[in-house]
């Protein structure tokens, strides 16, 4: 399913970016597997499917239909996310559901990409869809698909991943009949029940390495974008028996502006932390997440009411994955991590062509990670809890009028300490005809923070460069005008690092300095300069 989606994608979003999930479900909504793709979608889809089967029972599904929804308050995460679902029907009963999930280039809204950082309420952010159903036993719902396609800027790319995610449902279906059909139902739905009990043991099992006591972590986020409060996340972790309860009473309340964070975001940044902490080799099913009890406050920015906008809701799940995991480092300290340059950062061109067709480039930059005990953080890697890829700029230069002029690692971004952290990246490059820029960054004005004595990597940065005059723009704007020839800077955070910067062992001090990710003044003002001519 996962690679029909890729090779039919017409997006860089989706084709080359990745951002995008594919799963199978019971006939309830649990899901049972999920592609290797997006760990923010872990288990996030079951709530839209959820919401879907409150509307249209299962039993009033039929072989051939596909639902879909977009809406954060049915379920969704945000309204660029659609997700589709098909059921698997043997011998008249539904034994399983098709799902997919894709961000897609463009749903509407008052901001190209719809991505609007002054939104401040949903109906800003793009078109909304409720419980749908868009194929009713096979045969299209031509009036869903017309108003959707002349309400979003570029038609051809999103209703073409539309149909890409589609298609990807009719392999899921076609794959699940294939197993019962040698296997039998019996042996099918019992093995699936198997892989849930065998995730539920083994999730209550890694939960018994913590201790029995409440452990908290916190973060501070730079704002929404509108008022320039920071803003705050207070988590809880406490084992209880087998079972863990990760409470953010005491987080901010939901904001103005389009940074709040669905609950179902929220779930999933929990689930990624806890099992990236505890054991990676879970199989990624609900049996993996019954014994975490999450508290989200109604009203908070982790549980936002509606109307609050929520685009931008990455800016708290990354921080809820970074919160999560701090907490879990001070119950077992040997599994500290520092936290990584916690963002996705988004930009979003936009222009129109000689035909005055609409021109837009969505891309997302990641940074460096913290270090970890016994390891430098990884430079400049997407973390796993969006697990992209980097967008090649041959493809970028294709799809947008700009010419690429650096990529590549920034130097002194990481957080020095007996383990660095990872850097962050430099993506420089030329815009050749007039256009806006978009953006949601976050990690501006505070910085990764180190652990254990390390210091914190170096913010997040966006810099334009016209007639020799360099300005720093605020990480969160939107249809900022650039003019041709104008030179973009996007500087992005580095990780944290981890233990006090003199324990590091001279020798790996002097490969930071020789390979170029140190410089000599971020070391002489560290106390920890080595002399060139001893390191050569």
């Amino acid at each position: 399913m996962a690679t029909s989606i890729r090779r039919a994608a017409r997006s860089q979003v989706i084709r080359e970016m990745l951002d995008y999930s594919t799963a199978i479900f019971d006939p309830r909504g649990g899901i049972i597997a999920q592609s290797t793709r997006i760990p923010i979608h872990l288990n996030s889809m079951s709530r839209a499917l959820e919401a879907i089967l409150r509307v249209y029972p299962v039993e009033q599904w039929v072989a051939g239909d596909i639902f879909s929804t977009n809406d954060p308050y049915s379920g969704g995460q945000h309204l660029p996310d659609i997700q589709t679902f098909a059921p698997v029907f043997w011998e008249g009963q539904c034994i399983a559901i098709a799902g997919t999930l894709g961000h897609h280039l463009d749903v509407g809204g008052r901001g190209r990409g719809s991505y609007a950082a002054d939104a401040t309420e949903i109906y800003q952010e793009g078109f909304r869809i409720p419980p749908v159903r868009i194929i009713d036993g096979g045969k299209r719902n031509e009036l869903f698909f017309k108003v959707f396609a002349v309400n979003i800027r570029v038609p051809e790319k999103t209703m073409g991943d539309l149909d890409a995610q589609i298609a990807a449902l009719s392999i899921g279906v076609g794959e699940v009949t294939r197993l019962v059909k040698r296997y039998g139902t019996d042996v099918f739905l019992g093995t699936v029940q198997q892989l849930i009990d065998a995730s539920d043991r083994r999730m209550r099992a890694a939960l018994l390495e913590l201790p029995e006591a409440p452990f908290f972590a916190e973060d501070i986020i730079d704002g929404d974008g509108l008022d320039d409060e920071p803003l705050r996340l207070r988590v809880r972790v406490e084992r209880r028996g087998d079972t863990l309860e990760v409470d953010f009473e005491g987080t901010s309340p939901q904001v103005r502006g389009p940074i709040n964070c669905p609950v179902s975001s929220t779930e999933s940044a929990v689930y990624y932390a806890v099992t990236a902490s505890l054991d990676p080799g879970i199989s990624p099913n609900y049996g993996a997440y019954r014994p975490i009890k999450v508290i989200a406050p109604e009203g908070s920015v982790v549980n936002p009411l509606p109307p609050a906008p929520v685009v931008g809701r990455m800016v708290f799940s990354h921080r809820i994955a970074c919160a999560v995991m701090a907490a879990i480092g001070q119950a077992v300290p040997e599994r500290a991590v520092a936290p990584y340059y916690g963002n996705s950062n988004v930009y979003v061109l936009s222009t129109r062509d000689d035909a005055g067709r609409q021109k837009l480039l969505f891309e997302i930059e990641v940074g460096g990670w913290g270090a970890r005990q016994g390891a430098d953080g990884p430079d400049c890697l997407s973390a796993g809890i969006h697990n992209l890829a980097n967008t090649p700029i041959e493809m970028v230069e294709s799809e947008f009028p700009l010419r690429m002029v650096r990529y590549g690692l920034r130097e002194d971004s990481a957080g020095l300490g007996k383990f660095r952290g990872g850097l962050g990246a430099e993506r420089s490059f030329v815009v050749l005809r007039d256009c806006e820029l978009s953006a949601q960054f976050d990690r501006v004005k505070f910085p990764v923070p180190g652990v254990l004595g390390g210091s914190p990597g170096a913010p997040a940065k966006i810099l334009v460069e016209r007639d020799g005059a360099v300005k720093e723009l605020p990480g969160k704007l939107i249809n900022y005008p650039l003019r041709s020839g104008d030179r973009v800077v996007i500087l992005t955070q580095g990780g944290g690092g981890l233990g006090t910067p003199a324990e590091r062992p001279r020798e790996l001090v002097a490969e930071d300095l020789l390979s170029g990710k140190i410089g000599a003044q971020a070391l002489r003002e560290a106390g920890i300069f080595v002399e060139m001519e001893k390191v050569k």
